[in-house]
C-alpha cells in the first residue's frame, strides 16, 4: 500500500508511516521523505532512485518525474517543502524554546556564543546553532554550515528540547534565510549585528542583500520580545522599517542600549552599558571595538529577554573566547600570531585595526579570498591589506573551483593600487604562507592569519584538505599544547 502524502491548504497531510525528511539521498533511512533540490553542483532529482533505494516511502520535488515507484508531489519550491515537512515531522520546536535569531555581517557568532553564555550565566539552560559548534545542551557538536539545511535545524531545535533546553540561539546566514532553512522557525527575538559587503555572488545586489537579512524580522511570533539592532550600522533604518513589535536598538554613538568605552587597552576593555532600564559597568576581556558592539548586542538581547541585568553585569568579565576570533598565540622572543575570521573588507578593517593597537612591530598578513564567493570584493581587500598592514603575503583561503593563482591576481590588483611594495610574498600553500610569515617576522611584529578562523577544511575543485589556522600557527611558534578552543566548541 502508497504512503499517502500530499499537501493541502492547511498543510501537508502525512502518513505516520513517514519518520523523518531528508534533502540528500545518502541520509535517507526507510520511512523517510526525499525532497529533491536544485543545487549549484547537482540536481537533487537526479538522486530519487537512490534515495527510493534507501528506502525513502516518497518523494518531493519541483520537476515533472515520472515513473518513480514510490508516491511524487510536485511543489513549487522544495526547499520551502523541506522546511514545511521538517517542522511538521519534529512538532514545530521553535514554539516550544524561548527562539533567538542573529545575523549580520560580521560578529553573529561572537553574539550567539556571548548571549548563550549570558543566558546561562543568568541561571537558564540554553542550546546554540553557530558556524563554529551547535550545543543541544546535553551534546556539542563541529558545524558544518553556519545555519544548517532544515531538516538539521529543526532536529537540532527539537533535540534542545528534549535535553530541557529552554532557549535557543540560531545564528542565521543570509543563505540560511534565502534557502528557507529557517522557514518555520518561530522566533522570540531577532538581532542584527551590522551589514556591509559580502555574498553579492550569491545575492546579485547589496538591495537583495540587506532585503535578506531584513527577512528574519518577519518571522517573529505574535508574543515576541520583539529585536534588537544596531543603531549605529548604516542600513540599520531600512530594517527598522521591517520590524512590526519593540525594538531595542545599541550602539556606541547612539541607541536604546548605549556602550561607553570607559576604559580600553590592546587587549580589553571597560565599558559601561546605559539604558533608563539598568546602568551596568564590567570589563570586557576580548581586544577591538568591534567587540564592544558584540557585547552591546548581547547585553541588549539579555535586556529584551528580561533578564537581571546585575547578573548579566557579573558575567560579562567571563565571557568565552570565540574559537577563531582573535585567537591569540605567544611565545616569549617569537612574533605573536592571531587566527581571525575576518573575510570580508570591513572585517579585515577592524582586525587590522584591533591588531595596531597592540603590536609595537609590523604587522604581517596572510589572508587570501574564498573561491566561488563575491569577486568584487577582492581588489577592495588587497587594498585594506596594503593600506592598513605592513608586510602582506598572499595565500589561498577555500579556492573550491577556481584557480587559486587567479584570486590572488585579483586581490594583487588592490594591492598594487596602493602600495606594491607591500606585498612580501605569494605562497599559494597556506600552511606554508603562514609558516613562512612567523619565521621572517619579529619577536616585536605580529602574525595576523585572516578568513578562515576556525574552519577545519580547505576545499579544492571537490576536494576537502584538512587545515586548522590555529593548529598551524602553533606549530610555527613551537608549540606543543593545542590551541585553546581547538577541541572546544562549547561554552557550559
Amino acid at each position: 500500500m502508497a504512503t499517502e502524502i500530499h499537501k493541502t491548504a492547511s498543510g501537508w497531510m502525512l502518513d505516520p508511516a513517514v519518520v523523518g525528511v531528508a534533502i540528500d539521498s545518502r541520509q535517507v533511512k526507510p520511512g523517510y521523505v526525499f525532497v529533491a533540490i536544485p543545487g549549484l553542483m547537482a540536481d537533487g532529482h537526479g538522486f530519487i532512485e537512490d534515495a527510493v533505494d534507501r528506502g525513502a516511502v516518497a518523494v518531493v520535488g519541483e520537476r515533472h518525474i515520472m515513473n518513480v515507484s514510490v508516491p511524487y508531489v510536485k511543489v513549487p519550491s522544495s526547499r520551502r517543502a523541506a522546511a514545511e515537512l521538517a517542522a511538521l515531522l519534529y512538532d514545530y520546536p521553535s514554539l516550544e524554546l524561548t527562539t533567538i535569531g542573529i545575523t549580520g555581517t560580521n560578529g553573529k557568532t561572537s553574539v550567539v556564543y556571548w548571549l548563550a553564555a549570558l543566558i546561562r550565566a543568568a541561571g537558564s539552560r540554553c542550546g546554540m546553532v553557530s558556524s563554529v559548534a551547535n550545543d543541544n545542551g546535553r551534546t556539542i557538536h563541529e558545524s558544518v554550515l553556519t545555519t544548517p539545511e532544515s531538516p538539521d535545524l529543526q532536529r537540532q531545535l527539537r533535540e534542545m528540547v528534549q535535553t530541557g533546553v529552554s532557549y535557543g540561539v540560531i545564528e542565521v546566514s543570509s543563505h540560511g534565510l534565502a534557502q528557507h532553512r529557517v522557514d518555520e522557525v518561530a522566533l522570540d527575538l531577532a538581532v542584527l549585528t551590522n551589514i556591509t559587503r559580502e555574498h553579492l555572488d550569491f545575492h546579485g545586489t547589496m538591495d537583495n542583500y540587506i532585503d535578506t537579512k531584513a527577512s528574519l524580522f518577519d518571522r517573529m511570533k505574535t508574543t515576541s520580545f520583539g529585536a534588537v539592532i544596531n543603531a549605529d550600522d548604516y542600513f540599520s533604518q531600512r530594517i527598522l522599517e521591517r520590524v512590526k513589535g519593540s525594538v531595542v536598538t545599541y550602539g556606541i554613538k547612539k541607541g536604546d542600549v548605549l556602550a561607553e568605552i570607559v576604559a580600553q587597552t590592546p587587549w580589553s576593555s571597560k565599558v559601561r552599558f546605559r539604558h533608563p532600564g539598568f546602568d551596568i559597568t564590567a570589563p570586557l576581556n576580548h581586544p577591538g571595538t568591534y567587540n564592544v558592539y558584540n557585547a552591546a548586542a548581547a547585553v541588549a538581547a539579555a535586556f529584551s529577554l528580561g533578564f537581571d541585568m546585575r547578573l548579566i553585569e557579573a558575567a560579562i568579565p567571563h565571557l568565552p573566547e570565540v574559537p577563531g576570533r582573535m585567537q591569540v598565540f605567544q611565545v616569549p622572543s617569537r612574533p605573536t600570531v592571531i587566527v581571525d575570521y575576518a573575510h570580508t573588507p570591513d572585517g579585515l578593517i577592524q582586525s587590522l585595526k584591533t591588531v595596531r593597537r597592540m603590536t609595537s612591530g609590523k604587522i604581517w598578513l596572510v589572508f587570501g579570498a574564498r573561491g566561488g564567493r563575491d569577486r568584487g570584493k577582492r581588489p577592495e581587500m588587497g587594498e585594506v591589506a596594503a593600506r592598513l598592514s605592513d608586510r602582506v603575503v598572499l595565500t589561498s583561503d577555500s579556492p573550491n573551483d577556481e584557480a587559486p593563482h587567479e584570486i590572488a591576481q585579483a586581490i594583487l590588483e588592490g594591492i598594487r593600487a596602493v602600495d606594491a611594495s607591500k606585498l612580501a610574498l605569494i605562497e599559494l600553500s597556506r600552511e606554508a604562507a603562514i609558516q613562512w610569515a612567523v619565521s621572517r617576522a619579529d619577536q616585536n611584529d605580529c602574525v595576523l592569519v585572516t578568513g578562515r578562523g576556525p574552519e577545519l577544511f580547505q576545499y579544492f575543485y571537490g576536494r576537502r584538505v584538512r587545515l586548522e589556522d590555529a593548529k598551524v600557527a602553533q606549530e610555527a611558534l613551537g608549540l606543543s599544547e593545542r590551541p585553546k578552543g581547538a577541541d572546544g566548541i562549547g561554552i557550559r
